[in-house]
């Protein structure tokens, strides 16, 4: 029995010395950041990385209760250049995992991209590493949904929302309903092609069968018009306007250089949030941003967490400048300021 033991010993003992320096050398090498790798943001390249060393992005956003989580990677040196994935957990401990993360949090991914019809490319993840979490703004609790999905889905069978996304020349479309945000699965780009995010429309769905979480709809091409623009935020492209609405921050963050202003404006019940900027004259849209700053702390502590930003609800603001929305994909539509002065508090 103790010459078995003994033998069974330097067995384990063997293994030991070349398993446990793999493990380590594999840890050392993973989750490491080689800017060569992402350059042109190639999915071959990015696939590789997946089952080798691991992706690194950051989250774009995460929604725990639907389990929709989405991935941004992008191009070194190119802030418009990007890839959006979505994850997908393959056991419960990732998914749990998954359901810790907060927008902005730097990630690495290990895992492979499954086939799917759409062109919205997902990831099944196998192990994720938070490299580097993203704070919470000091003071502001994190933002909680209101919408209850999809049981306010099942009940009706069109909606109007705001388009969130759109790519892929209408193949990726993805609407938010209230506070909430549904990917739609498109088969036809007939009605897509030419929408823009911002465009409020109006929908007729039905829901898919699988998969059941997050849930996805499909248009329900059974209708004469299964999707109708109600507001196209193109038209409004080059108007001098004056609006007003609350006072919207988003804080300075890995995709911002610093702290941007903008207003949330109602449009036919539909919140819209347009920045504040002047891009003309530098010098005059730090004395915007600063101007806009101070209204913001003179009135900090009635301030709360929006979806993706903070917003003061006891705060109006009034801007006159020119519309500009320039692309599909602009993530919001501006109003461009000449001066400081165009834009005021409404008391």
């Amino acid at each position: 029995m103790t010459k078995k033991f003994l033998y069974a010993l330097l067995i384990c003992l063997t293994l030991a010395t070349v398993v446990i320096p793999r493990v380590f050398s594999s840890t050392a090498e993973s989750c490491i950041y080689d800017p060569e790798v992402y350059k042109g943001l190639e999915l071959t390249q990015l696939s590789q990385q997946l089952t080798s060393t691991g992706l690194i992005g950051r989250i774009h956003g995460a929604a725990g209760d639907s389990q929709m989580f989405v991935m941004s990677v992008r191009e070194p040196d190119n802030f418009f250049s990007h890839r959006e994935f979505s994850l997908i957990a393959q056991d419960q401990n990732t998914l749990n995992t998954l359901n810790q993360l907060n927008r902005h949090d730097r990630i690495c991914i290990q895992g492979n991209i499954i086939a799917n019809p759409s062109p919205q490319k997902h990831i099944a993840v196998s192990s994720l590493e938070i490299l580097e979490p993203w704070k919470q703004p000091e003071g502001f609790e994190p933002y909680e949904r209101q919408v209850v999905l999809p049981a306010e889905l099942k009940e009706q069978n069109s909606l109007i929302g705001k388009v969130h996304a759109i790519g892929a020349e209408g193949q990726i479309l993805v609407v938010e309903y209230q506070d909430g945000v549904l990917p739609i699965f498109v088969e036809s780009t007939e009605f897509t092609k030419d929408l823009y995010r911002g465009d409020i429309v109006k929908l007729s769905y039905q829901i898919q069968q699988r998969p059941q979480q997050p849930i996805h709809l499909e248009l329900d091409t059974t209708v004469a018009k299964p999707l109708e623009v109600i507001d196209a935020i193109a038209a409004w492209n080059n108007q001098a306007r004056t609006l007003t609405g609350n006072l919207v921050k988003f804080p300075q963050s890995p995709q911002l250089k610093f702290d941007v202003y903008a207003m949330e404006v109602d449009t036919q019940g539909i919140k819209r949030y347009f920045t504040l900027v002047n891009f003309e004259d530098i010098t005059e849209f730090e004395n915007i941003r600063r101007k806009l700053a101070k209204i913001w702390n003179n009135n900090a502590t009635t301030a709360i967490s929006g979806r993706n930003m903070l917003i003061n609800p006891e705060v109006t603001i009034e801007a006159k400048g020119l519309t500009s929305i320039i692309s599909p994909e602009q993530a919001n539509p501006q109003i461009l300021l000449d001066s400081a002065e165009q834009v005021q508090q409404r008391i």
